[in-house]
């Protein structure tokens, strides 16, 4: 259920990427007039590296504050029912029950496909288990209350747990999305790059044309590829702007914001030799929330068993099963994770190399311009190609970034495995 719970809550925050443009929220009714003359507002933008859009996840993001006071809640309710002994005209139960009334009331009036509605919604369901978890379990007035006290004791702890991972994933999430843009911007680059080397042929081409060395169809053709690049250019612009615009709603910010990157460091050599796969490996499974989720789940089926009762031995033994399946999920993912790490450096030593070979030609290729042997449009092109080859390190490079990122979260415990 728990996994369920966080697939709903990653949704409900997610969802809004597409659903909300960069601005729209933020843009103010004004007479047309008024508009046609100074047009709509422009998006606040902030530069973050990863570090920061992170720390803005842990401190603003609704759904993480949300589960966070709702642990404080349920804490609180544990300290009420301590100090009336357990017991009175208030108890645990009523006190969870009251909670679940007021999401319910809260609730009423929101859009159901919001991501605040789904909110309350996991929220309500967790509080639900809960009592029906206690009203199943206690079978003695004495036992009841102790029992109770233990049980809210477990609810606060495994919200909180539900809330750290969230976190975590939807920092990730942000952090991913940042170096997304990041990569859009060098392919944008490139693009912009092609399009101006595009314009010199064109260029070319219509003297061609003028004195009837190409056809015209050549030349629609090449203008139609113009064209669509430029669309294309356009496009990634657009893309940007979303992604940034969702990255601001994971950051808890408001909807007229957008999120861009600012420079990101990159992964230092030294960052590299301090990896270790078997510590590493020891270190995210402790922190794994699914193999703690396991654990938990057999701790359950343990304290339920009951050699009389048919079922509760093949319950533990499911268990045991699937607390070994998902650490075997956990140690196949982490190995992934550690080889991509490899894989991306091996990636930006092969572009760096690239990179050599390019400058080397461009330098043959000023050689060969100044002395006359090349057109001008040849000497465009080695430079466009050494430009490229540039970029190419650096989208290596941050391809790097992006997979020593995943690694760390790893270690922290966050990561997908399996079904």
């Amino acid at each position: 259920m728990k996994r369920k719970i966080i697939s709903v809550l990653l949704a409900g925050v997610l969802c809004a990427f597409s659903a909300v443009p960069a601005g729209a929220a933020g843009e103010a009714a004004a007479p047309a007039a008024q508009e046609e003359q100074a047009g709509p507002a422009e998006p606040a933008v902030r530069e973050m590296g990863l570090r920061a859009v992170a720390s803005a996840v842990q401190e603003n993001n609704p759904t993480v504050q949300a589960l966070r006071e709702n642990a404080e809640s349920i804490e609180e309710s544990g300290a009420l029912a301590g100090a009336s002994g357990g017991s009175g005209s208030v108890s645990p139960i009523d006190i969870l029950n009251a909670q679940i009334q007021g999401l319910e009331q809260a609730m009423q009036g929101l859009d159901t496909e919001s991501d605040l509605y789904k909110t309350y919604a996991v929220q309500k369901s967790l509080l639900e288990a809960q009592v029906e978890e206690l009203e199943g379990s206690l079978s003695s007035s004495m036992a009841q209350g102790e029992m109770a006290l233990l049980q809210l004791g477990d609810a606060a702890y495994q919200v909180r747990r539900q809330a750290d991972n969230i976190e975590g994933q939807l920092a990730q999430t942000a952090q991913t999305l940042l170096i997304t843009i990041q990569n859009l911007k060098y392919n944008r680059g490139q693009l912009e790059r092609q399009l101006a080397s595009l314009d010199r042929t064109i260029d070319v081409a219509e003297v061609q044309l003028s004195i009837g060395t190409i056809s015209q169809y050549q030349m629609d053709l090449y203008r139609n590829q113009r064209d669509n690049l430029a669309r294309t250019i356009d496009t990634l612009q657009t893309q940007c702007e979303s992604l940034g615009s969702s990255i601001a709603l994971l950051c808890g910010y408001d909807a007229d914001t957008v999120v861009m990157p600012s420079t990101l460091a990159p992964v230092y050599d030294s960052q590299l030799r301090e990896m270790s796969y078997e510590d590493d490996l020891e270190l995210a499974k402790q922190n794994s929330f699914s193999i703690w989720q396991k654990r938990s789940e057999l701790r359950q089926a343990q304290n339920a068993y009951d050699e009389d009762i048919s079922g509760t031995d093949y319950a533990v033994q499911s268990a045991k099963d699937a607390l070994a399946a998902e650490q075997q999920a956990v140690e196949s993912s982490f190995g992934t994770i550690f080889q991509g790490v490899a894989d991306s450096r091996a990636a930006l030593d092969a572009a760096r190399t690239a990179e050599q070979q390019a400058e080397l030609d461009f330098r043959t290729s000023q050689v060969q311009y100044s002395r006359g042997m090349i057109s001008e449009l040849a000497y465009r092109q080695a430079q466009d190609t050494l430009e490229n080859a540039k970029d190419a390190v650096e989208i290596a490079q941050l391809n790097l970034t992006s997979a020593y990122n995943q690694y760390e979260w790893a270690k922290q415990g966050v990561m997908t495995t399996a079904a």
